[in-house]
């Protein structure tokens, strides 16, 4: 890739998440964004027509015969990764794929066996690397204030309008899978170790009842290679009336040190006649007709490595771990908290 070269993109399912990474790829000066493909024909097109795309498709298998791109965003449901992925990689396309890159380990080395195979990117989209209280934590145990990593609390928590009204297939995926790979990247890149085992309990009562088959909670010990211990929980039955619809936070302990990170407000706290909310700025945002945020900037910084020729802070074996930490925690959730050693 010659330094310089525009990037023609294309973007595979534009939900709400897609979305974002039409706006990301918009505000990129060196890429020209050409297609877009949702199975939601109506919704390809509202959105073709909003951000000014050409190109607009049913299927994403035509969109990759037709056109020809240097990157695509796959942006589907977590479990249904595995194909587009793959037929972008072996259409010689470098691929951008939302967390977590599967729901099973099989289909996740499948994927970086292609990558690897085509000599292209293949990059988990864990944007939090990117969110500025944790870059922080992370550089304070790089320069060694913190000292050795010993022990980490994170609880990433939605409210219940997430499962029931935000995404329709909740039932055919996981808390774990759907905030908790976020977390399990997060305590590997701070700590910069891997997870050797785990331990984790689950429960399955309020979405049950309204008829989601799927957890409401599930909460993890992990143990690292070099000693430390984490403690994750998410859950996503939080009530509505919260002002914010994610709850997020965070304690890093070190031998030398402790970090405490609070994302859920941001700053601005909102009350109306009408609403009490806590807008995510950091996350991704409209500001002076701008597009800003963390996600952003993660997606930026994959376009420039593609255009400078450079591997990104994300490689497919990031993607890999993290679903196999994620299998590990549903294993043991399964089997009542039991050890389990994450595969090699």
């Amino acid at each position: 890739m010659t330094v310089g070269k525009r990037l023609r993109v294309g973007v595979i399912g534009v939900g709400i998440q897609g979305e974002v990474h039409v706006k990301a790829y918009k505000d990129h000066p060196s890429v020209d964004l050409v297609a877009i493909a949702d199975i939601r024909v109506k919704r390809a097109k509202e959105v073709a027509e909003k951000y000014t795309v050409k190109g607009v498709y049913e299927s994403y298998e035509e969109m990759l015969d037709r056109e020809e791109l240097d990157l695509v965003s796959v942006v589907t449901p977590d479990f249904l990764h595995k194909d587009p992925v793959i037929s972008a990689l072996e259409h010689g396309v470098n691929v951008i794929v939302e967390k977590p890159l599967a729901t099973n380990v099989k289909d996740a080395e499948d994927m970086v066996k292609t990558a690897k195979r085509m000599g292209l990117l293949l990059y988990t989209n864990f944007a939090n690397r990117w969110n500025p209280p944790f870059v922080e934590v992370k550089r304070q145990f790089e320069n060694g204030e913190m000292g050795d990593p010993v022990h980490a609390y994170i609880r990433l928590s939605d409210t219940i309008y997430v499962p029931i009204e935000m995404i329709k297939w909740s039932s055919r995926t996981n808390v774990a899978f759907f905030l908790m790979s976020h977390t399990v990247d997060l305590v590997r890149w701070i700590f910069g170790d891997e997870i050797s085992k785990v331990r984790a309990l689950s429960q399955s009562k309020v979405l049950n009842n309204m008829g989601v088959n799927t957890s409401d909670i599930v909460i993890a010990l992990l143990e690292f290679y070099e000693g430390a211990t984490a403690v994750l929980e998410s859950c996503w039955i939080l009530p509505n009336t919260l002002p914010s619809m994610v709850e997020f936070s965070g304690e890093f302990i070190g031998t030398e040190g402790v970090a405490f990170v609070s994302t859920t407000y941001q700053g601005v706290s909102i009350s109306t006649s009408k609403f009490h909310i806590y807008p995510s700025y950091l996350v991704a945002a409209e500001i002076n007709n701008r597009f800003v945020g963390f996600v952003k900037e993660s997606i930026h910084h994959v376009v420039d490595c593609i255009i400078g020729e450079k591997q990104p802070i994300i490689s497919p074996e990031d993607g890999l771990a993290v679903v196999k930490v994620l299998c590990a925690i549903l294993e043991s959730s399964s089997s009542g908290g039991s050890v389990v050693t994450v595969g090699g």
